[in-house]
């Protein structure tokens, strides 16, 4: 019981030696903000007040991200035609249908010569397949790795271009705020005179 009502006073005893006194002056000091009177205070309030009703709108119009990602893995440029990048989704998705056209067009010309590679009886015959099966194969593996490096630039680009569709959003959001006269916010109509 000693021991616990010891170690309790050396606890407080360091607490009141250690704490640090709260200035109140410091914490309520407004100016530290930008704001040098109770009116820039309000005018600060009331455009935070609208841009919280104006995140409403754009969390309806704005693209997740992860979204945007999953489209983009399953399918090529889908996460760029998502984003409004049409010309960007085209580019990926040609390109992924070619070099995977190619790569399997030489993969099968690598089958070919490796089938009559198999069926061969002279040594001649079996050597001749056998390099004529290596050259295709090596060129249809190098098209399924640049396929593979497209894929990947396809996934960062469509971070980049949701990050863009998302700031036009928002910067669209605000231009149509502050030039119309009846908005609709996240509590109903707003109407301005």
């Amino acid at each position: 019981m000693k021991r616990l009502l010891l170690t309790l006073m050396i606890l407080l005893t360091a607490y009141l030696v250690f704490a640090q006194r709260f200035d109140i002056e410091a914490f309520s000091d407004s100016t530290k903000y930008g704001w040098k009177d109770y009116a820039d205070r309000s005018l600060y309030r009331q455009d935070l007040l609208e841009r919280q009703e104006l995140l409403h709108i754009y969390e309806m119009e704005a693209n997740s991200m992860r979204d945007s990602v999953l489209k983009s893995m399953a399918v090529p440029g889908w996460g760029q035609f998502a984003n409004k990048a049409p010309t960007k989704g085209s580019i990926f998705l040609a390109s992924e249908v070619v070099l995977m056209g190619v790569s399997l067009y030489f993969y099968d010309r690598s089958l070919y010569y490796y089938d009559k590679y198999m069926n061969a009886n002279q040594v001649e015959d079996i050597e001749s397949y056998y390099n004529l099966a290596l050259a295709p194969r090596q060129y249809s593996m190098l098209f399924l790795g640049t396929a593979a490096l497209v894929w990947a630039y396809n996934i960062f680009d469509v971070i980049q271009v949701t990050g863009e569709h998302n700031a036009r959003v928002w910067e669209r959001l605000m231009e149509k705020h502050r030039s119309s006269r009846v908005n609709l916010t996240g509590n109903g109509l707003e109407v301005r005179f």
